[in-house]
């Protein structure tokens, strides 16, 4: 669990068996696809909200929100 990376939509999950740490697919994971999981509310709150979350599903959301931005701005000047 230590080397696997933090996403806002995970596809596993992390759980705990006496003294070991489980890794389960929490829907299908596709070959070559990063395995993830998300932190916890604690850790993101502390350390992954204020430099901004880095994962996949939020850089697609501000790319959406960047080009959405652009066409609106577009079409404010050709108004």
């Amino acid at each position: 669990a230590r080397y696997i990376n933090h996403s806002c939509r995970p596809n596993a999950e992390v759980y705990f068996v006496k003294h070991a740490i489980r890794i389960r697919a929490i829907r299908n994971i596709k070959a070559g696809e990063e395995i993830t999981y998300h932190y916890g509310r604690n850790y993101f709150e502390a350390f992954i909200k204020p430099a901004g979350c880095k994962c996949l599903a939020c850089a697609r959301k501000r790319a959406k929100q960047r080009a959405q931005a652009r066409a609106g701005r577009r079409q404010r000047r050709r108004d």
